[in-house]
């Protein structure tokens, strides 16, 4: 696996950056290209893996796109789509399998549409709901509510849908550009309609091809008989979520950074960060085609997000270098985008040393002095960019599975260089770490994570036994526990050069704050949880359990004892781990095949 390193800058930097083209806005013009039935000529496009999931399927419904020199041309247009059949892969972009799914309602044909495995993860139903109302005919194949869809209709009728305001921005999207080939559409919100900057967007991308939406404070949206797109050229404004990382950078580090290829009034969401990092104390000025931001520093803020939810990773980054608490509300919609967002900003912050908690729809980070970790990115591209900013002033600081950013932003680690901020790759697969309570069976686990990954397996306590000479309760016996823990805590530091190995810990190893900062600097932590009574029960299955570990209370019988044990320590197992097994009930096999699943969800190479 590759492994980028992120090498502070050493004073602050005077630099300018060329922003790539909006990936928000690049997806709207290829559809409103397609559905207008013009030659139209993009200028400025973002070519990415999301935009190119597009023209990939634009392509795959018989729509000619062409890239060359800078520019995308789409022509022919919806009206050729024969019918047939067509198989419409959206790879892992949102935007795409949303607005693809629009199209195809209108179209001849059968039209399946899905994605990798991690898309289909993604909620479809309320979209599928209003194209319905519509009269489209859709099924699921598989599980209701989610990709993959097949659609066998091929036109929409003109009507009142009626769409939920709480779910993603996305949906409601897609409906309003596919609506002027439908005819007089009008759209009712129900509830508070969310990220309202993304409609705006759409909107406006809209009004520029030739059609008006009335838009009656966001509860209302129509589009009259009628319209129609009016587009041969369109160019794409600069990606402000792109800009964000350097506007941070510029931020955390006191530097001047220069945004080239933007547009100061530009309508998109994240526009609001600048806004937010302007209310730090950064200045923000805006030029012609270009925003300068003069880094002076980060302090904690009090800030709804909803409207920009795709920075929340950077401020939350921001956040952990900060003398305070920070408090950022409408996170509700990162639980369903490529990752768990939220979930995943919790467990990366824990290993940078910073608390941070979340009710359904807030996060809260307690800043302090961050320490270095390595990142996992969840094939997530915006964990990668904003952990990114964190390297720039934190040394040691490095990301795992780097090319994730070709979802948005390919050249991303070329324009940190062009700047001034170095980096280094490295080939290298993480420490795979197991914790839990004795009889939890790591020792059996870590042993056949061994065989099925073809790595080296470590026992922490034999590495405790050959280095003495004792067996465990001698040391115990003889030395007493904090001589134990010493050379326990040796061995642990001796881990720290090790990789690509399986480290099976002692019960007691997580007693110690510094053996796991030591452990997971290179690692995944699995916590094998087990109760009270799967425990004893393992553990007088082995009969030599009882002779070769000590006893650590004063309880009598190994119950009590042991519920007491994991009493002192199931806070730190819990604080320690970056993903928890349940191991009740389920055989070696399939807690294996469960650790495996989730290091496959970090972006861990398990094959």
């Amino acid at each position: 696996m590759k492994v980028l390193k992120v090498i502070p800058i050493k004073k602050p930097l005077d630099a300018e950056v060329a922003i790539p083209g909006s990936k928000s806005y690049t997806n709207r013009a290829l559809l409103m290209a397609a559905l207008s039935g013009n030659t139209v000529r993009i200028k400025n496009p973002l070519i990415s893996e999301d935009t190119e999931a597009m023209i990939g399927c634009l392509r795959e419904l018989g729509i000619a796109c062409t890239l060359e020199d800078g520019l995308v041309t789409v022509a022919g247009g919806i009206d050729l789509v024969s019918d047939r059949e067509y198989n419409l892969d959206a790879n892992l972009s949102g935007t795409t399998i949303r607005f693809i799914s629009a199209l195809s309602a209108l179209v001849p044909g059968t039209k399946t549409i899905h994605g990798k495995p991690r898309l289909n993860e993604r909620p479809i139903y309320d979209l599928v709901d209003a194209l319905r109302q519509l009269g489209a005919s859709i099924e699921y194949l598989d599980r209701e509510g989610y990709p993959p869809i097949r659609i066998s209709s091929s036109e929409l009728s003109a009507g009142v849908v009626k769409m939920k305001g709480e779910v993603s921005s996305q949906f409601l999207s897609a409906l309003l550009m596919v609506a002027p080939r439908i005819g007089d559409v009008e759209i009712h919100i129900e509830g508070e309609q969310i990220s309202k900057p993304y409609v705006d967007m759409t909107i406006d991308a809209m009004k520029q091809c030739g059609v008006t939406v009335v838009n009656d404070q966001y509860a209302k949206y129509r589009i009259t008989a009628g319209a129609k797109y009016k587009m041969t050229e369109y160019v794409v404004e600069g990606d402000v979520s792109s800009a964000s990382y350097f506007a941070a950078i510029a931020a955390l580090t006191g530097s001047r950074i220069t945004l080239k290829n933007m547009n100061p009034q530009s309508v998109q969401a994240d526009m609001g960060f600048l806004t937010i990092l302007a209310g730090m104390g950064n200045e923000i000025t805006n030029g012609e085609n270009e925003i300068t931001i003069q880094g002076r520093g980060v302090r904690a803020v009090d800030v709804d997000m909803r409207g920009c939810p795709d920075q929340v990773q950077t401020l939350a980054v921001l956040s952990a270098f900060v003398s305070g608490i920070t408090s950022i509300s409408g996170v509700r919609s990162l639980r369903v985008k490529e990752t768990e967002r939220v979930a995943a900003l919790e467990r990366e912050l824990a290993k940078m040393g910073v608390q941070a908690e979340s009710t359904p729809d807030t996060l809260t980070i307690h800043g302090r002095a961050p320490r270095p970790a390595v990142i996992d990115t969840y094939w997530d591209h915006r964990m990668a960019m904003a952990f990114t900013v964190a390297g720039t002033k934190l040394e040691g600081m490095e990301i795992r599975n780097p090319d994730v950013v070709g979802k948005t932003f390919p050249d991303f680690w070329e324009k940190l260089n062009s700047i001034g901020i170095k980096t280094e790759i490295s080939e290298r697969e993480p420490n795979i770490v197991l914790i839990g309570m004795r009889g939890s069976g790591k020792t059996t686990i870590a042993k056949m994570l061994s065989t099925r990954l073809q790595r080296t397996s470590i026992e922490i306590d034999d590495e405790v036994v050959k280095k003495t000479g004792m067996s465990i309760a001698d040391i115990f016996a003889h030395h007493g526990a904090e001589y134990f823990r010493n050379k326990e805590s040796e061995v642990v530091d001796e881990m720290l050069a090790k990789e690509n190995t399986i480290i099976s810990t002692g019960g007691g190893t997580i007693l110690r704050p510094h053996n796991i900062e030591q452990l997971k600097y290179n690692a995944i932590c699995f916590w094998l949880r087990a109760p009270v009574e799967a425990l004893v029960e393992r553990m007088e299955s082995d009969p030599s359990s009882s002779q070769q570990r000590p006893t650590l209370t004063d309880k009598e019988t190994p119950e009590e004892e042991t519920a007491e044990v994991l009493r002192q320590r199931e806070a730190l197992y819990q604080k320690a781990a970056d993903e928890v097994v349940d191991t009740q009930n389920k055989n070696p096999g399939g807690i294996v095949e469960e650790v495996l699943l989730k290091l496959k969800a970090r972006g861990i190479n398990v094959q």
